[in-house]
């Protein structure tokens, strides 16, 4: 039986972004990591990509799992994590983010008695329509270890009663990756803008959510962006589930510049080099408000709250009128800038390691 000192758990595209830092501060740290991937993510730009992009060293173990319902996939992951537990002496298993992976695993693991780490804990929307609210909640309230990206993330675990010798706020991990890539990030944007032929200012939209994948909302946000596109290019990475959403319901996207998925680098060097980012991703109100882009998040609610109170980032949800308004509001130049974030430096992996094994 082979021993491993830790299991690292990723499924998706935005858990390798978390990931990659802490696997490599761990092997710096002369720990043997056992890296699985679950195979959550199968769409090859989405997944298999991310870790040549980040220098991520290939998984043990990938699980494939594969395209289902969400709790289809949480039992094949478990019973093949529960494979993986009997078959390996492991003392912890690390999570990440809010995924069903995350979920799956960390149920796995209690189940087998292993020690569990959750890396992002407390954020919270509030909004339990929202799969990966469900997720946080479970994975928080069985993790022996939580490690919070702010402040306020602290605030809400010690309202769900857990107990604060296992929390740790250590910073956002996201932001160790985006910062050792810097560099890349910022030699790249002269050339992705001429690959995709972007000659003038543009703003940059993502769309995956489900509450936005109606025809309704994206008519909405379609026809607010479309104001503008006689003076901005609109750029739309599209997520395999958006395209194929446009594609079943024929959705008319005029004057959207609708691409393939990009790699890590390539899609942060198209937001540095952004005038304006639209989004209802999570981890991209994080990476504007470090990069001290304007972002517009296309929902509600955020878990990422404090984006909103030191960032860049505004809610607009999917009101027309709401969008054009707050797009004229920053090309008139009535935006914040952000400030510096506790903890948000590049070091939380280490910090992370720090409070695993001491130093």
């Amino acid at each position: 039986m082979s021993k491993y000192d830790i299991c690292l758990i990723v499924g998706t595209r935005p858990n390798f972004v978390k990931a990659a830092p802490l696997l490599k501060q761990l092997e710096l740290s002369g720990k043997r990591v056992l890296f699985v991937h679950t195979g959550q993510h199968f769409d090859e730009q989405m997944s298999n990509f991310i870790f040549k992009d980040l220098q991520m060293r290939s998984p043990d173990i990938n699980l494939n799992t594969k395209p289902n319902t969400e709790s289809n996939q949480v039992g094949f992951i478990m019973s093949s994590l529960n494979d993986v537990f009997q078959k390996h002496l492991i003392s912890k298993v690390g999570v990440f983010g809010d995924v069903t992976s995350t979920l799956a695993a960390s149920l796995s693991s209690k189940l087998n008695n292993i020690e569990l780490f959750h890396v992002e804990s407390g954020l919270r929307s509030r909004n339990l329509d929202m799969p990966e609210e469900r997720n946080r909640i479970i994975v928080d309230s069985i993790s022996d270890i939580l490690f919070t990206p702010s402040k306020d993330a602290i605030l809400n675990l010690e309202k769900e009663f857990i107990e604060m010798e296992k929390i740790h706020n250590v910073g956002n991990i996201m932001i160790d990756t985006l910062s050792q890539n810097e560099q890349k990030i910022d030699k790249n944007i002269e050339k992705l803008r001429n690959r995709l032929n972007l000659h003038s200012e543009y703003f940059v939209m993502t769309i995956h959510r489900p509450s936005n994948l109606t025809e309704d909302s994206l008519e909405r946000i379609f026809n607010a962006v479309n104001t503008f596109s006689k003076d901005f290019n609109i750029v739309l990475p599209a997520h395999p589930r958006l395209s194929l959403f446009i594609e079943k319901k024929n959705i008319k996207a005029s004057n959207i510049k609708l691409i393939n998925p990009l790699s890590y680098i390539d899609f942060l060097s198209l937001v540095k080099g952004s005038e304006l980012v639209l989004t209802d991703s999570g981890g991209i109100q994080e990476e504007t408000t470090y990069l001290n882009k304007r972002c517009l998040t296309l929902r509600d609610d955020t878990e990422r709250p404090i984006t909103v109170d030191l960032g860049t980032n505004t809610l607009v949800g999917s009101n027309s009128e709401t969008i054009i308004s707050e797009i004229n509001s920053h090309l008139e130049g009535s935006i914040i800038k952000s400030q510096k974030i506790d903890k948000w430096d590049g070091k939380t992996s280490e910090r992370i390691v720090e409070v695993l094994f001491g130093r």
